[in-house]
């Protein structure tokens, strides 16, 4: 069996670093596995900074029987042509996956501005037009004959209710080396906030203005390198973003020992994705930026509690690789399809 997986070639993001995870994984545990550029995106140089994963490419798939074909959640028309091999859709995220869209902004009562947050006005309105134009050729018909997969059980229960198709959980690891829990303390952060102004950039101008004796740090323009090290000396990471699934920069800043709070929506609003305390997942209702305002200043009062009441949370980030190589077998090598994630393998 050979396993071939589209990605998005020089794409240097979490969901294309989670498709060489796959590839390299299903390697070290013996099986034949290749990346495939998605169509347009051939010429483009590799990202370098996934040049340690076991990952080469093969310049098409093989559509033959006991094959199977993986493509990302946007790019299900991908496996339209797929007949012969096993078709299989990654569910990355689940708020840019064409279907979800359109079920979104038909049924929302939300200025586009607030469903979209911080995504560019032209780039959000040539997505919506794909998405449109993707489920009316076809992409509908794909899903429903396809095997899916679900990178969080947020995702998972996203596809089995509006597809009513069990998918498998098959998650990602965060590829950073996180620090010795004995290091974990609050000596030496500064009581500031780091955040990823790419998924909150609204809110936190608002948390800005209301509360200028807050120090923030927002995460941009910086090497991977530079962003460790931020986290590393920040004593918190706020995310208030939408989580449209297992998030990798909250994973990050915990293996750095900042205390993570998030907003309680997407993956983050259930304890089997985010398995954080119920005090560091802030509501949405009816006012997000005030409820992080008292998240953030109940962790300054106290940082010792709040980094000791996240230990199991750093525990489990640093068991991912492990857990993903085991949901690899699973799925792919003994073919344990349906495990919805609720339960460790």
């Amino acid at each position: 069996m050979t396993t071939y997986v589209y990605y998005p070639r020089g794409l240097a993001t979490g969901g294309p670093e989670a498709l060489h995870q796959l590839v390299d994984s299903l390697r070290r545990q013996g099986q034949d596995a290749y990346l495939v550029p998605i169509p347009g995106t051939e010429d483009t140089p590799r990202a370098e900074r996934y040049a340690h994963y076991d990952a080469p490419e093969a310049p098409a798939i093989v559509d033959a029987a006991g094959n199977a074909v993986v493509v990302p959640e946007t790019q299900a028309l991908l496996l339209k042509d797929v007949r012969r091999a096993e078709p299989l859709v990654w569910w990355l995220s689940i708020d840019y996956a064409p279907r979800f869209v359109i079920e979104r902004a038909h049924r929302s009562t939300l200025p586009l501005e607030r469903t979209r947050m911080s995504r560019p006005p032209l780039l959000w309105a040539r997505y919506l037009n794909r998405a449109i134009k993707g489920v009316r050729t076809g992409e509908d018909a794909v899903l429903r004959r396809a095997g899916h997969l679900a990178q969080s059980h947020y995702a998972w229960n996203h596809v089995f209710a509006h597809l009513g198709i069990p998918g498998t959980i098959l998650s990602d690891y965060t590829p950073i080396d996180p620090l010795p829990e004995a290091s974990v303390t609050a000596e030496g952060r500064r009581p500031r906030v780091a955040y990823n102004p790419a998924k909150s950039a609204v809110l936190m101008a608002e948390f800005a203005r209301r509360r200028p004796d807050i120090e923030l740090l927002p995460l941009r323009g910086m090497t991977g390198e530079q962003v460790a090290e931020a986290l590393r000396t920040s004593l918190i990471y706020l995310d208030l973003g939408t989580h449209p699934g297992k998030d990798r920069m909250p994973r990050e800043a915990a293996a750095m020992g900042a205390v993570v709070l998030v907003a309680r929506r997407g993956a983050a609003a259930n304890d089997v994705d985010v398995p954080l305390p119920w005090r560091h997942k802030i509501d949405v209702l009816p006012d997000v930026v005030d409820a992080a305002l008292r998240a953030v200043d109940a962790v300054i009062a106290d940082p010792d509690a709040a980094l000791a009441d996240q230990r199991e949370y750093r525990a489990r980030i640093a068991a991912e690789r492990d857990v993903f190589d085991r949901e690899v077998a699973a799925a792919f090598i003994r073919g344990e399809r349906g495990r919805d994630g609720a339960a460790p393998l």
